[in-house]
């Protein structure tokens, strides 16, 4: 029988690949565990606007941003300078006492579709090197046809959902959901919020489509619930999306970092100044077919 014989070289390699992925496990662990200090600009800021301009509601918020890493909410900016041009007309909005950074106008603005809105900021100090700002917007038509709204709850989602029935128009349009409980608004943040276009629905006629989904405990038997359907710009739709988009986890988990969200504010500015109408359906979840 012949003895095997062994290749010194085979062992060398050998030894080498092992001490390789020895190192290479090392340096994933060490690159694991490592503390990375992410260095945030808290000095710099801007100017941060929330504007709308609606039937029911008309204002424009001033806020200085404030560091990523900061627990308090972003400061609010007082005496400022603020109006709105419409149709030829000046409107001064005025500091709502009740709610620093939050102006307000003593005449209610034309809030016909079509009608186009001009925003003028002037701020007591520059905020991001900047006092003057302004904004222009259009108020979209909106032409929906609400025939009614459906409340039922899904046991095997265990949510609340709110179903639209309506007639589409045909052309381009897009859409925000909100909804309110009893009078008391339901989707209070921004993720929460439903948007869509309609380009699987132009033209058409919806049987009952899924616009707003709610835990099983927001909602009750006897609750009023309303649906607030608001026709929004292209732009608008756009903004929102983006701003959404940030607030969801990145998925894959090491993907690109995000583009920055849209603003309509000149100078700098973040936010947008938006003007849109509504239509409010309501219904009365009374027990009978709100189970599916």
């Amino acid at each position: 029988m012949r003895n095997k014989i062994t290749n010194p070289l085979n062992k060398t390699v050998q030894l080498s690949v092992r001490l390789l992925l020895l190192a290479s496990v090392a340096f994933y662990l060490q690159s694991c565990t490592e503390r990375i200090d992410i260095k945030t600009d808290v000095e710099f800021q801007k100017l941060a606007v929330e504007g709308n301009i609606t039937p029911e509601h008309q204002y424009v918020k001033l806020q200085k941003t404030s560091g990523y890493f900061s627990q308090e909410a972003p400061p609010a900016i007082d005496n400022a300078t603020v109006s709105i041009s419409s149709g030829g007309n000046v409107y001064l909005l005025n500091e709502n006492p009740e709610e620093p950074g939050t102006y307000v106008p003593d005449d209610t603005l034309p809030t016909a579709p079509g009608t186009d809105y001009k925003l003028t900021i002037d701020l007591p100090e520059p905020v991001g090197g900047e006092r003057h700002f302004e904004s222009e917007t259009v108020m979209p038509t909106l032409n929906v046809v609400v025939d009614s709204i459906r409340v039922i709850y899904r046991g095997d989602f265990e949510h609340w959902i709110i179903k639209l029935y309506a007639y589409e128009p045909p052309g381009p349009d897009y859409y925000m959901f909100n909804a309110l409980r009893n009078d008391t608004i339901l989707t209070d943040s921004l993720s929460r919020i439903g948007i869509t276009d309609d380009r699987l629905v132009d033209g058409m006629y919806l049987p009952g489509i899924y616009v707003l989904f709610f835990n099983k405990d927001e909602l009750a038997i006897g609750d009023t619930v309303t649906l607030l359907l608001s026709g929004i710009s292209k732009d608008y739709f756009r903004f929102l999306d983006e701003a959404q988009q940030e607030l969801q986890p990145n998925v894959p988990f090491f993907s690109g970092p995000p583009a920055n969200v849209r603003s309509n504010i000149n100078n700098g500015a973040l936010g947008y100044f938006s003007a849109y109408s509504s239509i409010h359906t309501s219904t009365i979840i009374d027990g009978s077919g709100n189970w599916e």
